[in-house]
């Protein structure tokens, strides 16, 4: 276990006014120190602990991001038992499904089953915290957490026979089956039997078996969704990637994170509805990321990506639309406060629908999203680049016609969509946001299309210095005997030194051991390392807004422009320092007071030792 982290200095909040109490007493009584709860562990209360942190400081601070009745909502919670309180924090972490009260160890069976109880039965606003198994009315999500030996007996008590040999999904469909269909005795009876009735009576058997469930409100869980948004400053994706998780490890030793000033700022978001947006748009786009893994065969998938762009496509032109065509004299500043927008969300949302529109071979409609994103420079300005190359592909390749055309005006449109394509190369080659790797990239496509339009050298548009070739490493040939691998899947296998199967990567460091040579295999791992801790007093300098939680391994503005313009002096002066060789002290200091950390781009897997004798060849 590594040791524990010391709190950070943290700048204490300024009172803000607001609807609520500052403090619920409630509140303020039963939130004990992080040093309190983890030394007694009483029921593991530290969940608790870190959740009402969490609302007492976006309610102190941030508490004009929701509304009257939400605020309401939030302070009934806050004024409820510690122990209820504590129930829903634990059911907040877990999946958003029907429980068995029954199966909830989190202390007294009589306690836990109270708490439940008073979840769902206290409705500020009119919204429940929890439901109960009389607020069933999904059948189907209902039999998918029974267990196995629970469907078999209700199948037994639905009619149903030879089911004791099938398994869950083939008995939930037959149980289902049966529900939808009307008995051939039901025309004789009197009275009604609607489907309404049938699966009424489905849900009743169902929970006579499980016994009582508890489910948390879908509205509540999107009111606290949205308060953890704004604390931890991005989305509550999935349980494996859990800010609220992260500061549970981070409160109990297994996390560590760096030391450094917090200082929140209250002014990221601009609104509720701003939040709101958002959050929505997040949403869409982590949707349409999980389609966009699927493999170029899974086509249903990239459809339905595709169809999700289409559902914003005219919400982001209208966006662009209002966007200012000029930056604002801070723009390089506060360029990384725009990521914490609904239009960055979109944005992200219409890269996603180029992509699908490439895997659907929509070559026209994917050089229109291009188009729409590269006429606009509020967001995605590290992605133009890519942009531009994958426009210049498009035009060029997919949309020209191919010479086996023999149409009579094959010539004439050829032209047409190598020049188009040439006209992006060009205006690539003057965009100030294209980074220097792009703009070689680009050159080069340029060049190519120049040769294919017959342009003459003196009327070339290409740049020397960016399309020439860049210098090639030394070549080293490194010899082994290669292990069949009959499945043919995934990385090769060679016979090491030592007899055991190893990578390719590592028979090569084999083979430089043998001529007395020590190697490592890193990829970028090393220089990454190298900047995180050479730069850590930069990147964890307390700029505003930057560092707005504990639980951060790198600044809000890290992946921005802005990182560098904020701390322009203190870069220039560190690569000076590198430069003339006076910057060991700052790599030592700062293995030896945070290994461990959670520092962005760091891997401890290396050795002070190592390191510096890296940084000396250097």
């Amino acid at each position: 276990m590594l040791p524990a982290v010391p709190p950070p200095v943290t700048e204490q909040p300024k009172p803000f006014a607001s609807p609520l109490q500052p403090l619920s007493p409630a509140l303020s009584q039963a939130t004990p120190s992080v040093a309190q709860s983890v030394q007694h562990g009483i029921d593991h209360t530290y969940y608790l602990n870190i959740f009402d942190r969490i609302m007492t400081t976006v309610l102190i601070g941030e508490s004009h991001l929701f509304s009257e009745s939400e605020q309401k909502i939030l302070q009934t919670f806050i004024d409820l038992e510690r122990q209820t309180r504590y129930i829903y924090t634990r059911l907040f972490m877990r999946k958003p499904t029907w429980i068995r009260i029954t199966g909830l160890k989190y202390g007294n069976a009589e306690h836990v089953a109270q708490a439940c109880k008073t979840l769902s039965v206290c409705r500020p606003c009119g919204t429940p915290f929890a439901l109960g198994e009389s607020d069933v009315t999904d059948c189907e999500e209902l039999l998918e957490m029974m267990q196995l030996p629970e469907l078999r007996e209700l199948a037994k008590r639905r009619g149903l026979k030879k089911m004791n040999s099938k398994n869950k999904d083939t008995i939930r469909d037959a149980i289902l089956k049966q529900t939808k269909q009307r008995t051939v005795l039901s025309f004789f009876k009197k009275g009604t039997d609607s489907a309404t009735d049938r699966f009424g009576a489905l849900i009743k058997d169902a929970v006579s078996i499980t016994g009582p469930l508890v489910k948390l409100n879908p509205e509540a869980v999107e009111l606290f969704e949205r308060l953890h948004l704004v604390y931890f400053r991005h989305l509550l994706q999935s349980l494996d990637d859990n800010p609220m998780k992260v500061a549970v490890l981070a409160l109990i030793g297994k996390l560590r994170f760096p030391n450094y000033t917090v200082s929140r700022s209250t002014d990221l978001f601009e609104s509720r509805e701003a939040v709101v947006q958002y959050k929505e748009l997040l949403q869409v786009g982590e949707q349409m990321a999980e389609l966009g893994m699927s493999s170029v065969t899974v086509v249903e998938h990239h459809r339905q990506g595709w169809e999700l762009y289409l559902a914003y496509r005219d919400r982001w032109l209208q966006h662009i639309k209002r966007l200012p065509k000029q930056p604002n004299a801070s723009d390089g500043i506060t360029y990384w406060r725009r990521r914490f927008t609904a239009g960055w969300a979109l944005s992200r949302i219409v890269g996603q629908g180029a992509k699908f529109a490439a895997a659907l071979k929509q070559f026209k409609d994917e050089e229109q999203v291009l188009l729409s994103l590269l006429s606009q420079t509020h967001y995605g300005r590290d992605k133009r680049g890519k942009w531009y190359e994958r426009l210049v592909l498009v035009q060029a390749t997919h949309l020209s016609p191919k010479k086996c055309n023999k149409e009579p005006d094959y010539k004439e449109r050829f032209i047409v969509a190598q020049t188009a394509a040439r006209k992006h190369c060009i205006r690539a080659l003057a965009d100030p946001y294209v980074n220097r790797v792009a703009q070689h990239r680009i050159a080069s496509q340029l060049l190519t299309i120049e040769r294919k339009l017959e342009i003459d050298p003196q009327h070339s548009r290409v740049v020397p210095a960016l399309s020439a070739e860049w210098l090639e490493a030394p070549e080293r040939t490194v010899y082994g005997v290669r292990i069949k691998n009959h499945s043919q899947r995934g990385a090769s296998a060679w016979d090491g030194n030592d007899g055991i199967p190893c990578s390719v990567e590592e028979l090569a460091i084999w083979r430089y051991q043998d001529d007395g040579y020590q190697g490592i295999h890193s990829e970028n791992t090393l220089i990454t390392t190298l900047f995180g801790l050479v730069f850590y007093d930069i990147i964890f300098s307390p700029l505003p807004g930057v560092l707005d939680t504990e639980y951060q391994s790198a600044p809000l503005d890290m992946r921005s422009d802005s990182f560098y313009f904020s701390r322009k002096d203190m870069i220039e002066q560190r690569i000076e320092d590198i430069k003339t060789g006076r910057f060991m002290h700052y790599l030592t200091d700062t293995y030896d007071l945070q290994q461990g950390s959670e520092i962005i781009g760091v891997n401890w897997e290396y050795t002070r030792e190592w390191l510096e004798m890296i940084c000396q060849c250097i």
